[in-house]
């Protein structure tokens, strides 16, 4: 009787500590503060919260290549100082870059939607519409010199559609579009504030493709068509495509 008392206690101090025990990765995760993992699942609580109707919400950082170009309408000013057409006018779109994070969810349990910011640093080819002349004394030269180098902050809003196409529980293909806008936040030339012919705002209409692969990551092409937001006195259109890829953030933290 007594041999199996103490069995039977010995087995229950051994189930116990075998019950205290827990592996090195749950010991990392106990004494391991995640600061960047909270804030999220903190922000990811806050947004549940506030926005019922926005599911599924995820959070995403981004770097994309693109190329640009800006047309210019120069003839609604004269200014003191004349360009020569050549040496302006390149007529191509030139490479630049942007990173950013984008917000990646679903409204109303069917919409598809992404929210993005972004720093962009543009450097655009110029094509300068009109072209004036005094033959034979002076060259094809044009009234105003736009900036062609510029960094702007941007936001867009974007509405995804599912495609039906290949093994949609692996990889997903979307048509996207929504408008987006662009301020820029370095400094304007002089050229440019002449006549009030700067202006920092342009609003766009972004049209574009995305692939997901199996959430690992998001390949994405978009194409921006812009113009300037407030009305100037030399118009600027500015194009652009852009190529990138964005990666979860829980992924990279």
């Amino acid at each position: 009787m007594y041999k199996f008392l103490l069995f039977f206690i010995t087995c229950l101090f051994i189930n116990n500590i075998n019950a205290q025990k827990i592996t090195s990765k749950q010991q990392d995760s106990l004494y391991l503060s995640h600061p960047f993992k909270d804030k999220m699942q903190r922000l990811k609580k806050s947004v549940a919260k506030n926005f019922v109707n926005f599911k599924g919400n995820e959070l995403s950082l981004f770097g994309a290549l693109s190329l640009n170009k800006q047309s210019i309408n120069d003839k609604g000013i004269t200014a003191p100082i004349n360009y020569i057409y050549d040496a302006v006018n390149s007529n191509s779109f030139n490479s630049s870059y942007s990173g950013g994070f984008r917000w990646d969810g679903i409204y109303n349990e069917k919409h598809l939607y992404s929210f993005s910011f972004a720093v962009n640093k543009i450097i655009a080819g110029s094509y300068y519409q009109n072209k004036y002349t005094i033959s034979p004394f002076v060259e094809d030269f044009t009234h105003f010199k736009a900036d062609n180098k510029y960094t702007t902050l941007s936001m867009a809003l974007h509405y995804k559609k599912l495609l039906p196409i290949n093994d949609m529980q692996k990889h997903k293909f979307y048509i996207v579009a929504g408008p987006s806008f662009d301020y820029k936040i370095s400094t304007i030339s002089n050229e440019n504030l002449i006549n009030g012919a700067g202006s920092r705002f342009f609003v766009n209409g972004d049209i574009g493709a995305e692939f997901d692969n199996q959430s690992f990551y998001v390949l994405f092409a978009h194409y921006k068509f812009g113009s300037q937001l407030f009305n100037s006195t030399v118009p600027i259109r500015l194009n652009r495509f852009e190529i990138g890829v964005s990666i979860k953030a829980s992924d990279l933290f």
